[in-house]
């Protein structure tokens, strides 16, 4: 099936994922009015609030992290618990569960089961060509979740229009995965992550792919964006999220259709 392009509704200052909403799971983005999530350009204790706030707005006792490194780590996660396991993909087979991913520019995954378990992964260009989202879909068949029921949805990030690489990078990112995501030019090559994480999401048997298509750098929606951060440097980090709602107690590791 190929992947839409399926624009994230704005609502309550924050970007909405369609498909996976329609499976009554809370799936989306953060913007600036959430204020920053994560990352080191502010104070840590503030963004702790913040995202509390946030999973108390959308009826979660707190939001389930990792420390997240650029690679293909993925864990079991049962809720939110300090310290953070170091890894860029987390899953979950409970109800209840806020699943979040920080990203400025890297796409967030998310992927669920509307019968089983869920999961998220962060993607940036090292985690893309790592296949961290090939990754997180095997975990979670490993752990209960039917190949043919997943759905996924790639969300606001930097798109192919405005992430261009040099050629070293680019070398890298075709030994790794090929250059079908690749449009090489004069000044670098553009990396579409989009297509590159479709690509993977669908050879490892997703047959529902939904890509937000919004840039974090120039499409708007009041997003940061770590390449368009101003001249002190500074920039703040959103949250990709994904749950479904209930108690956060009940393992939903079915593989009945």
């Amino acid at each position: 099936m190929t992947p839409a392009t399926s624009a994230w509704a704005a609502r309550d200052g924050m970007l909405w994922s369609p498909s996976l909403g329609a499976l009554g799971l809370v799936a989306g983005f953060t913007t600036r009015a959430q204020g920053s999530m994560a990352g080191s350009h502010h104070p840590s204790d503030e963004q702790a609030r913040n995202r509390a706030a946030l999973a108390e707005r959308l009826g979660f006792a707190g939001v389930a992290r990792v420390k997240q490194v650029h690679g293909r780590e993925v864990v079991r996660v049962e809720g939110p618990r300090e310290p953070w396991p170091a890894a860029d993909a987390l899953w979950t087979d409970r109800d209840g569960v806020l699943l979040g991913i920080a990203a400025a520019d890297c796409v967030p995954v998310l992927v669920a089961d509307p019968l089983g378990p869920i999961g998220v992964a962060h993607a940036g260009w090292e985690g893309t060509t790592r296949r961290v989202a090939a990754a997180l879909v095997e975990t979670m068949v490993a752990g209960g979740a039917a190949r043919e029921r997943l759905v996924a949805a790639l969300g606001p990030s930097i798109g192919p229009c405005c992430y261009t690489i040099d050629e070293a990078r680019a070398s890298l990112v075709a030994e790794r995965i090929g250059d079908r995501s690749l449009r090489r030019g004069r000044d670098g090559a553009a990396f579409d992550l989009w297509s590159a994480n479709a690509a993977q999401l669908r050879e490892a048997g997703v047959r529902e792919i939904e890509i937000a298509g919004l840039c974090t750098l120039s499409g708007g929606g009041d997003l940061w964006s770590y390449r368009g951060r101003g001249p002190d440097g500074r920039y703040g980090t959103q949250l990709g999220f994904l749950g479904r709602p209930g108690p956060a107690r009940s393992p939903r590791g079915s593989r009945s259709s």
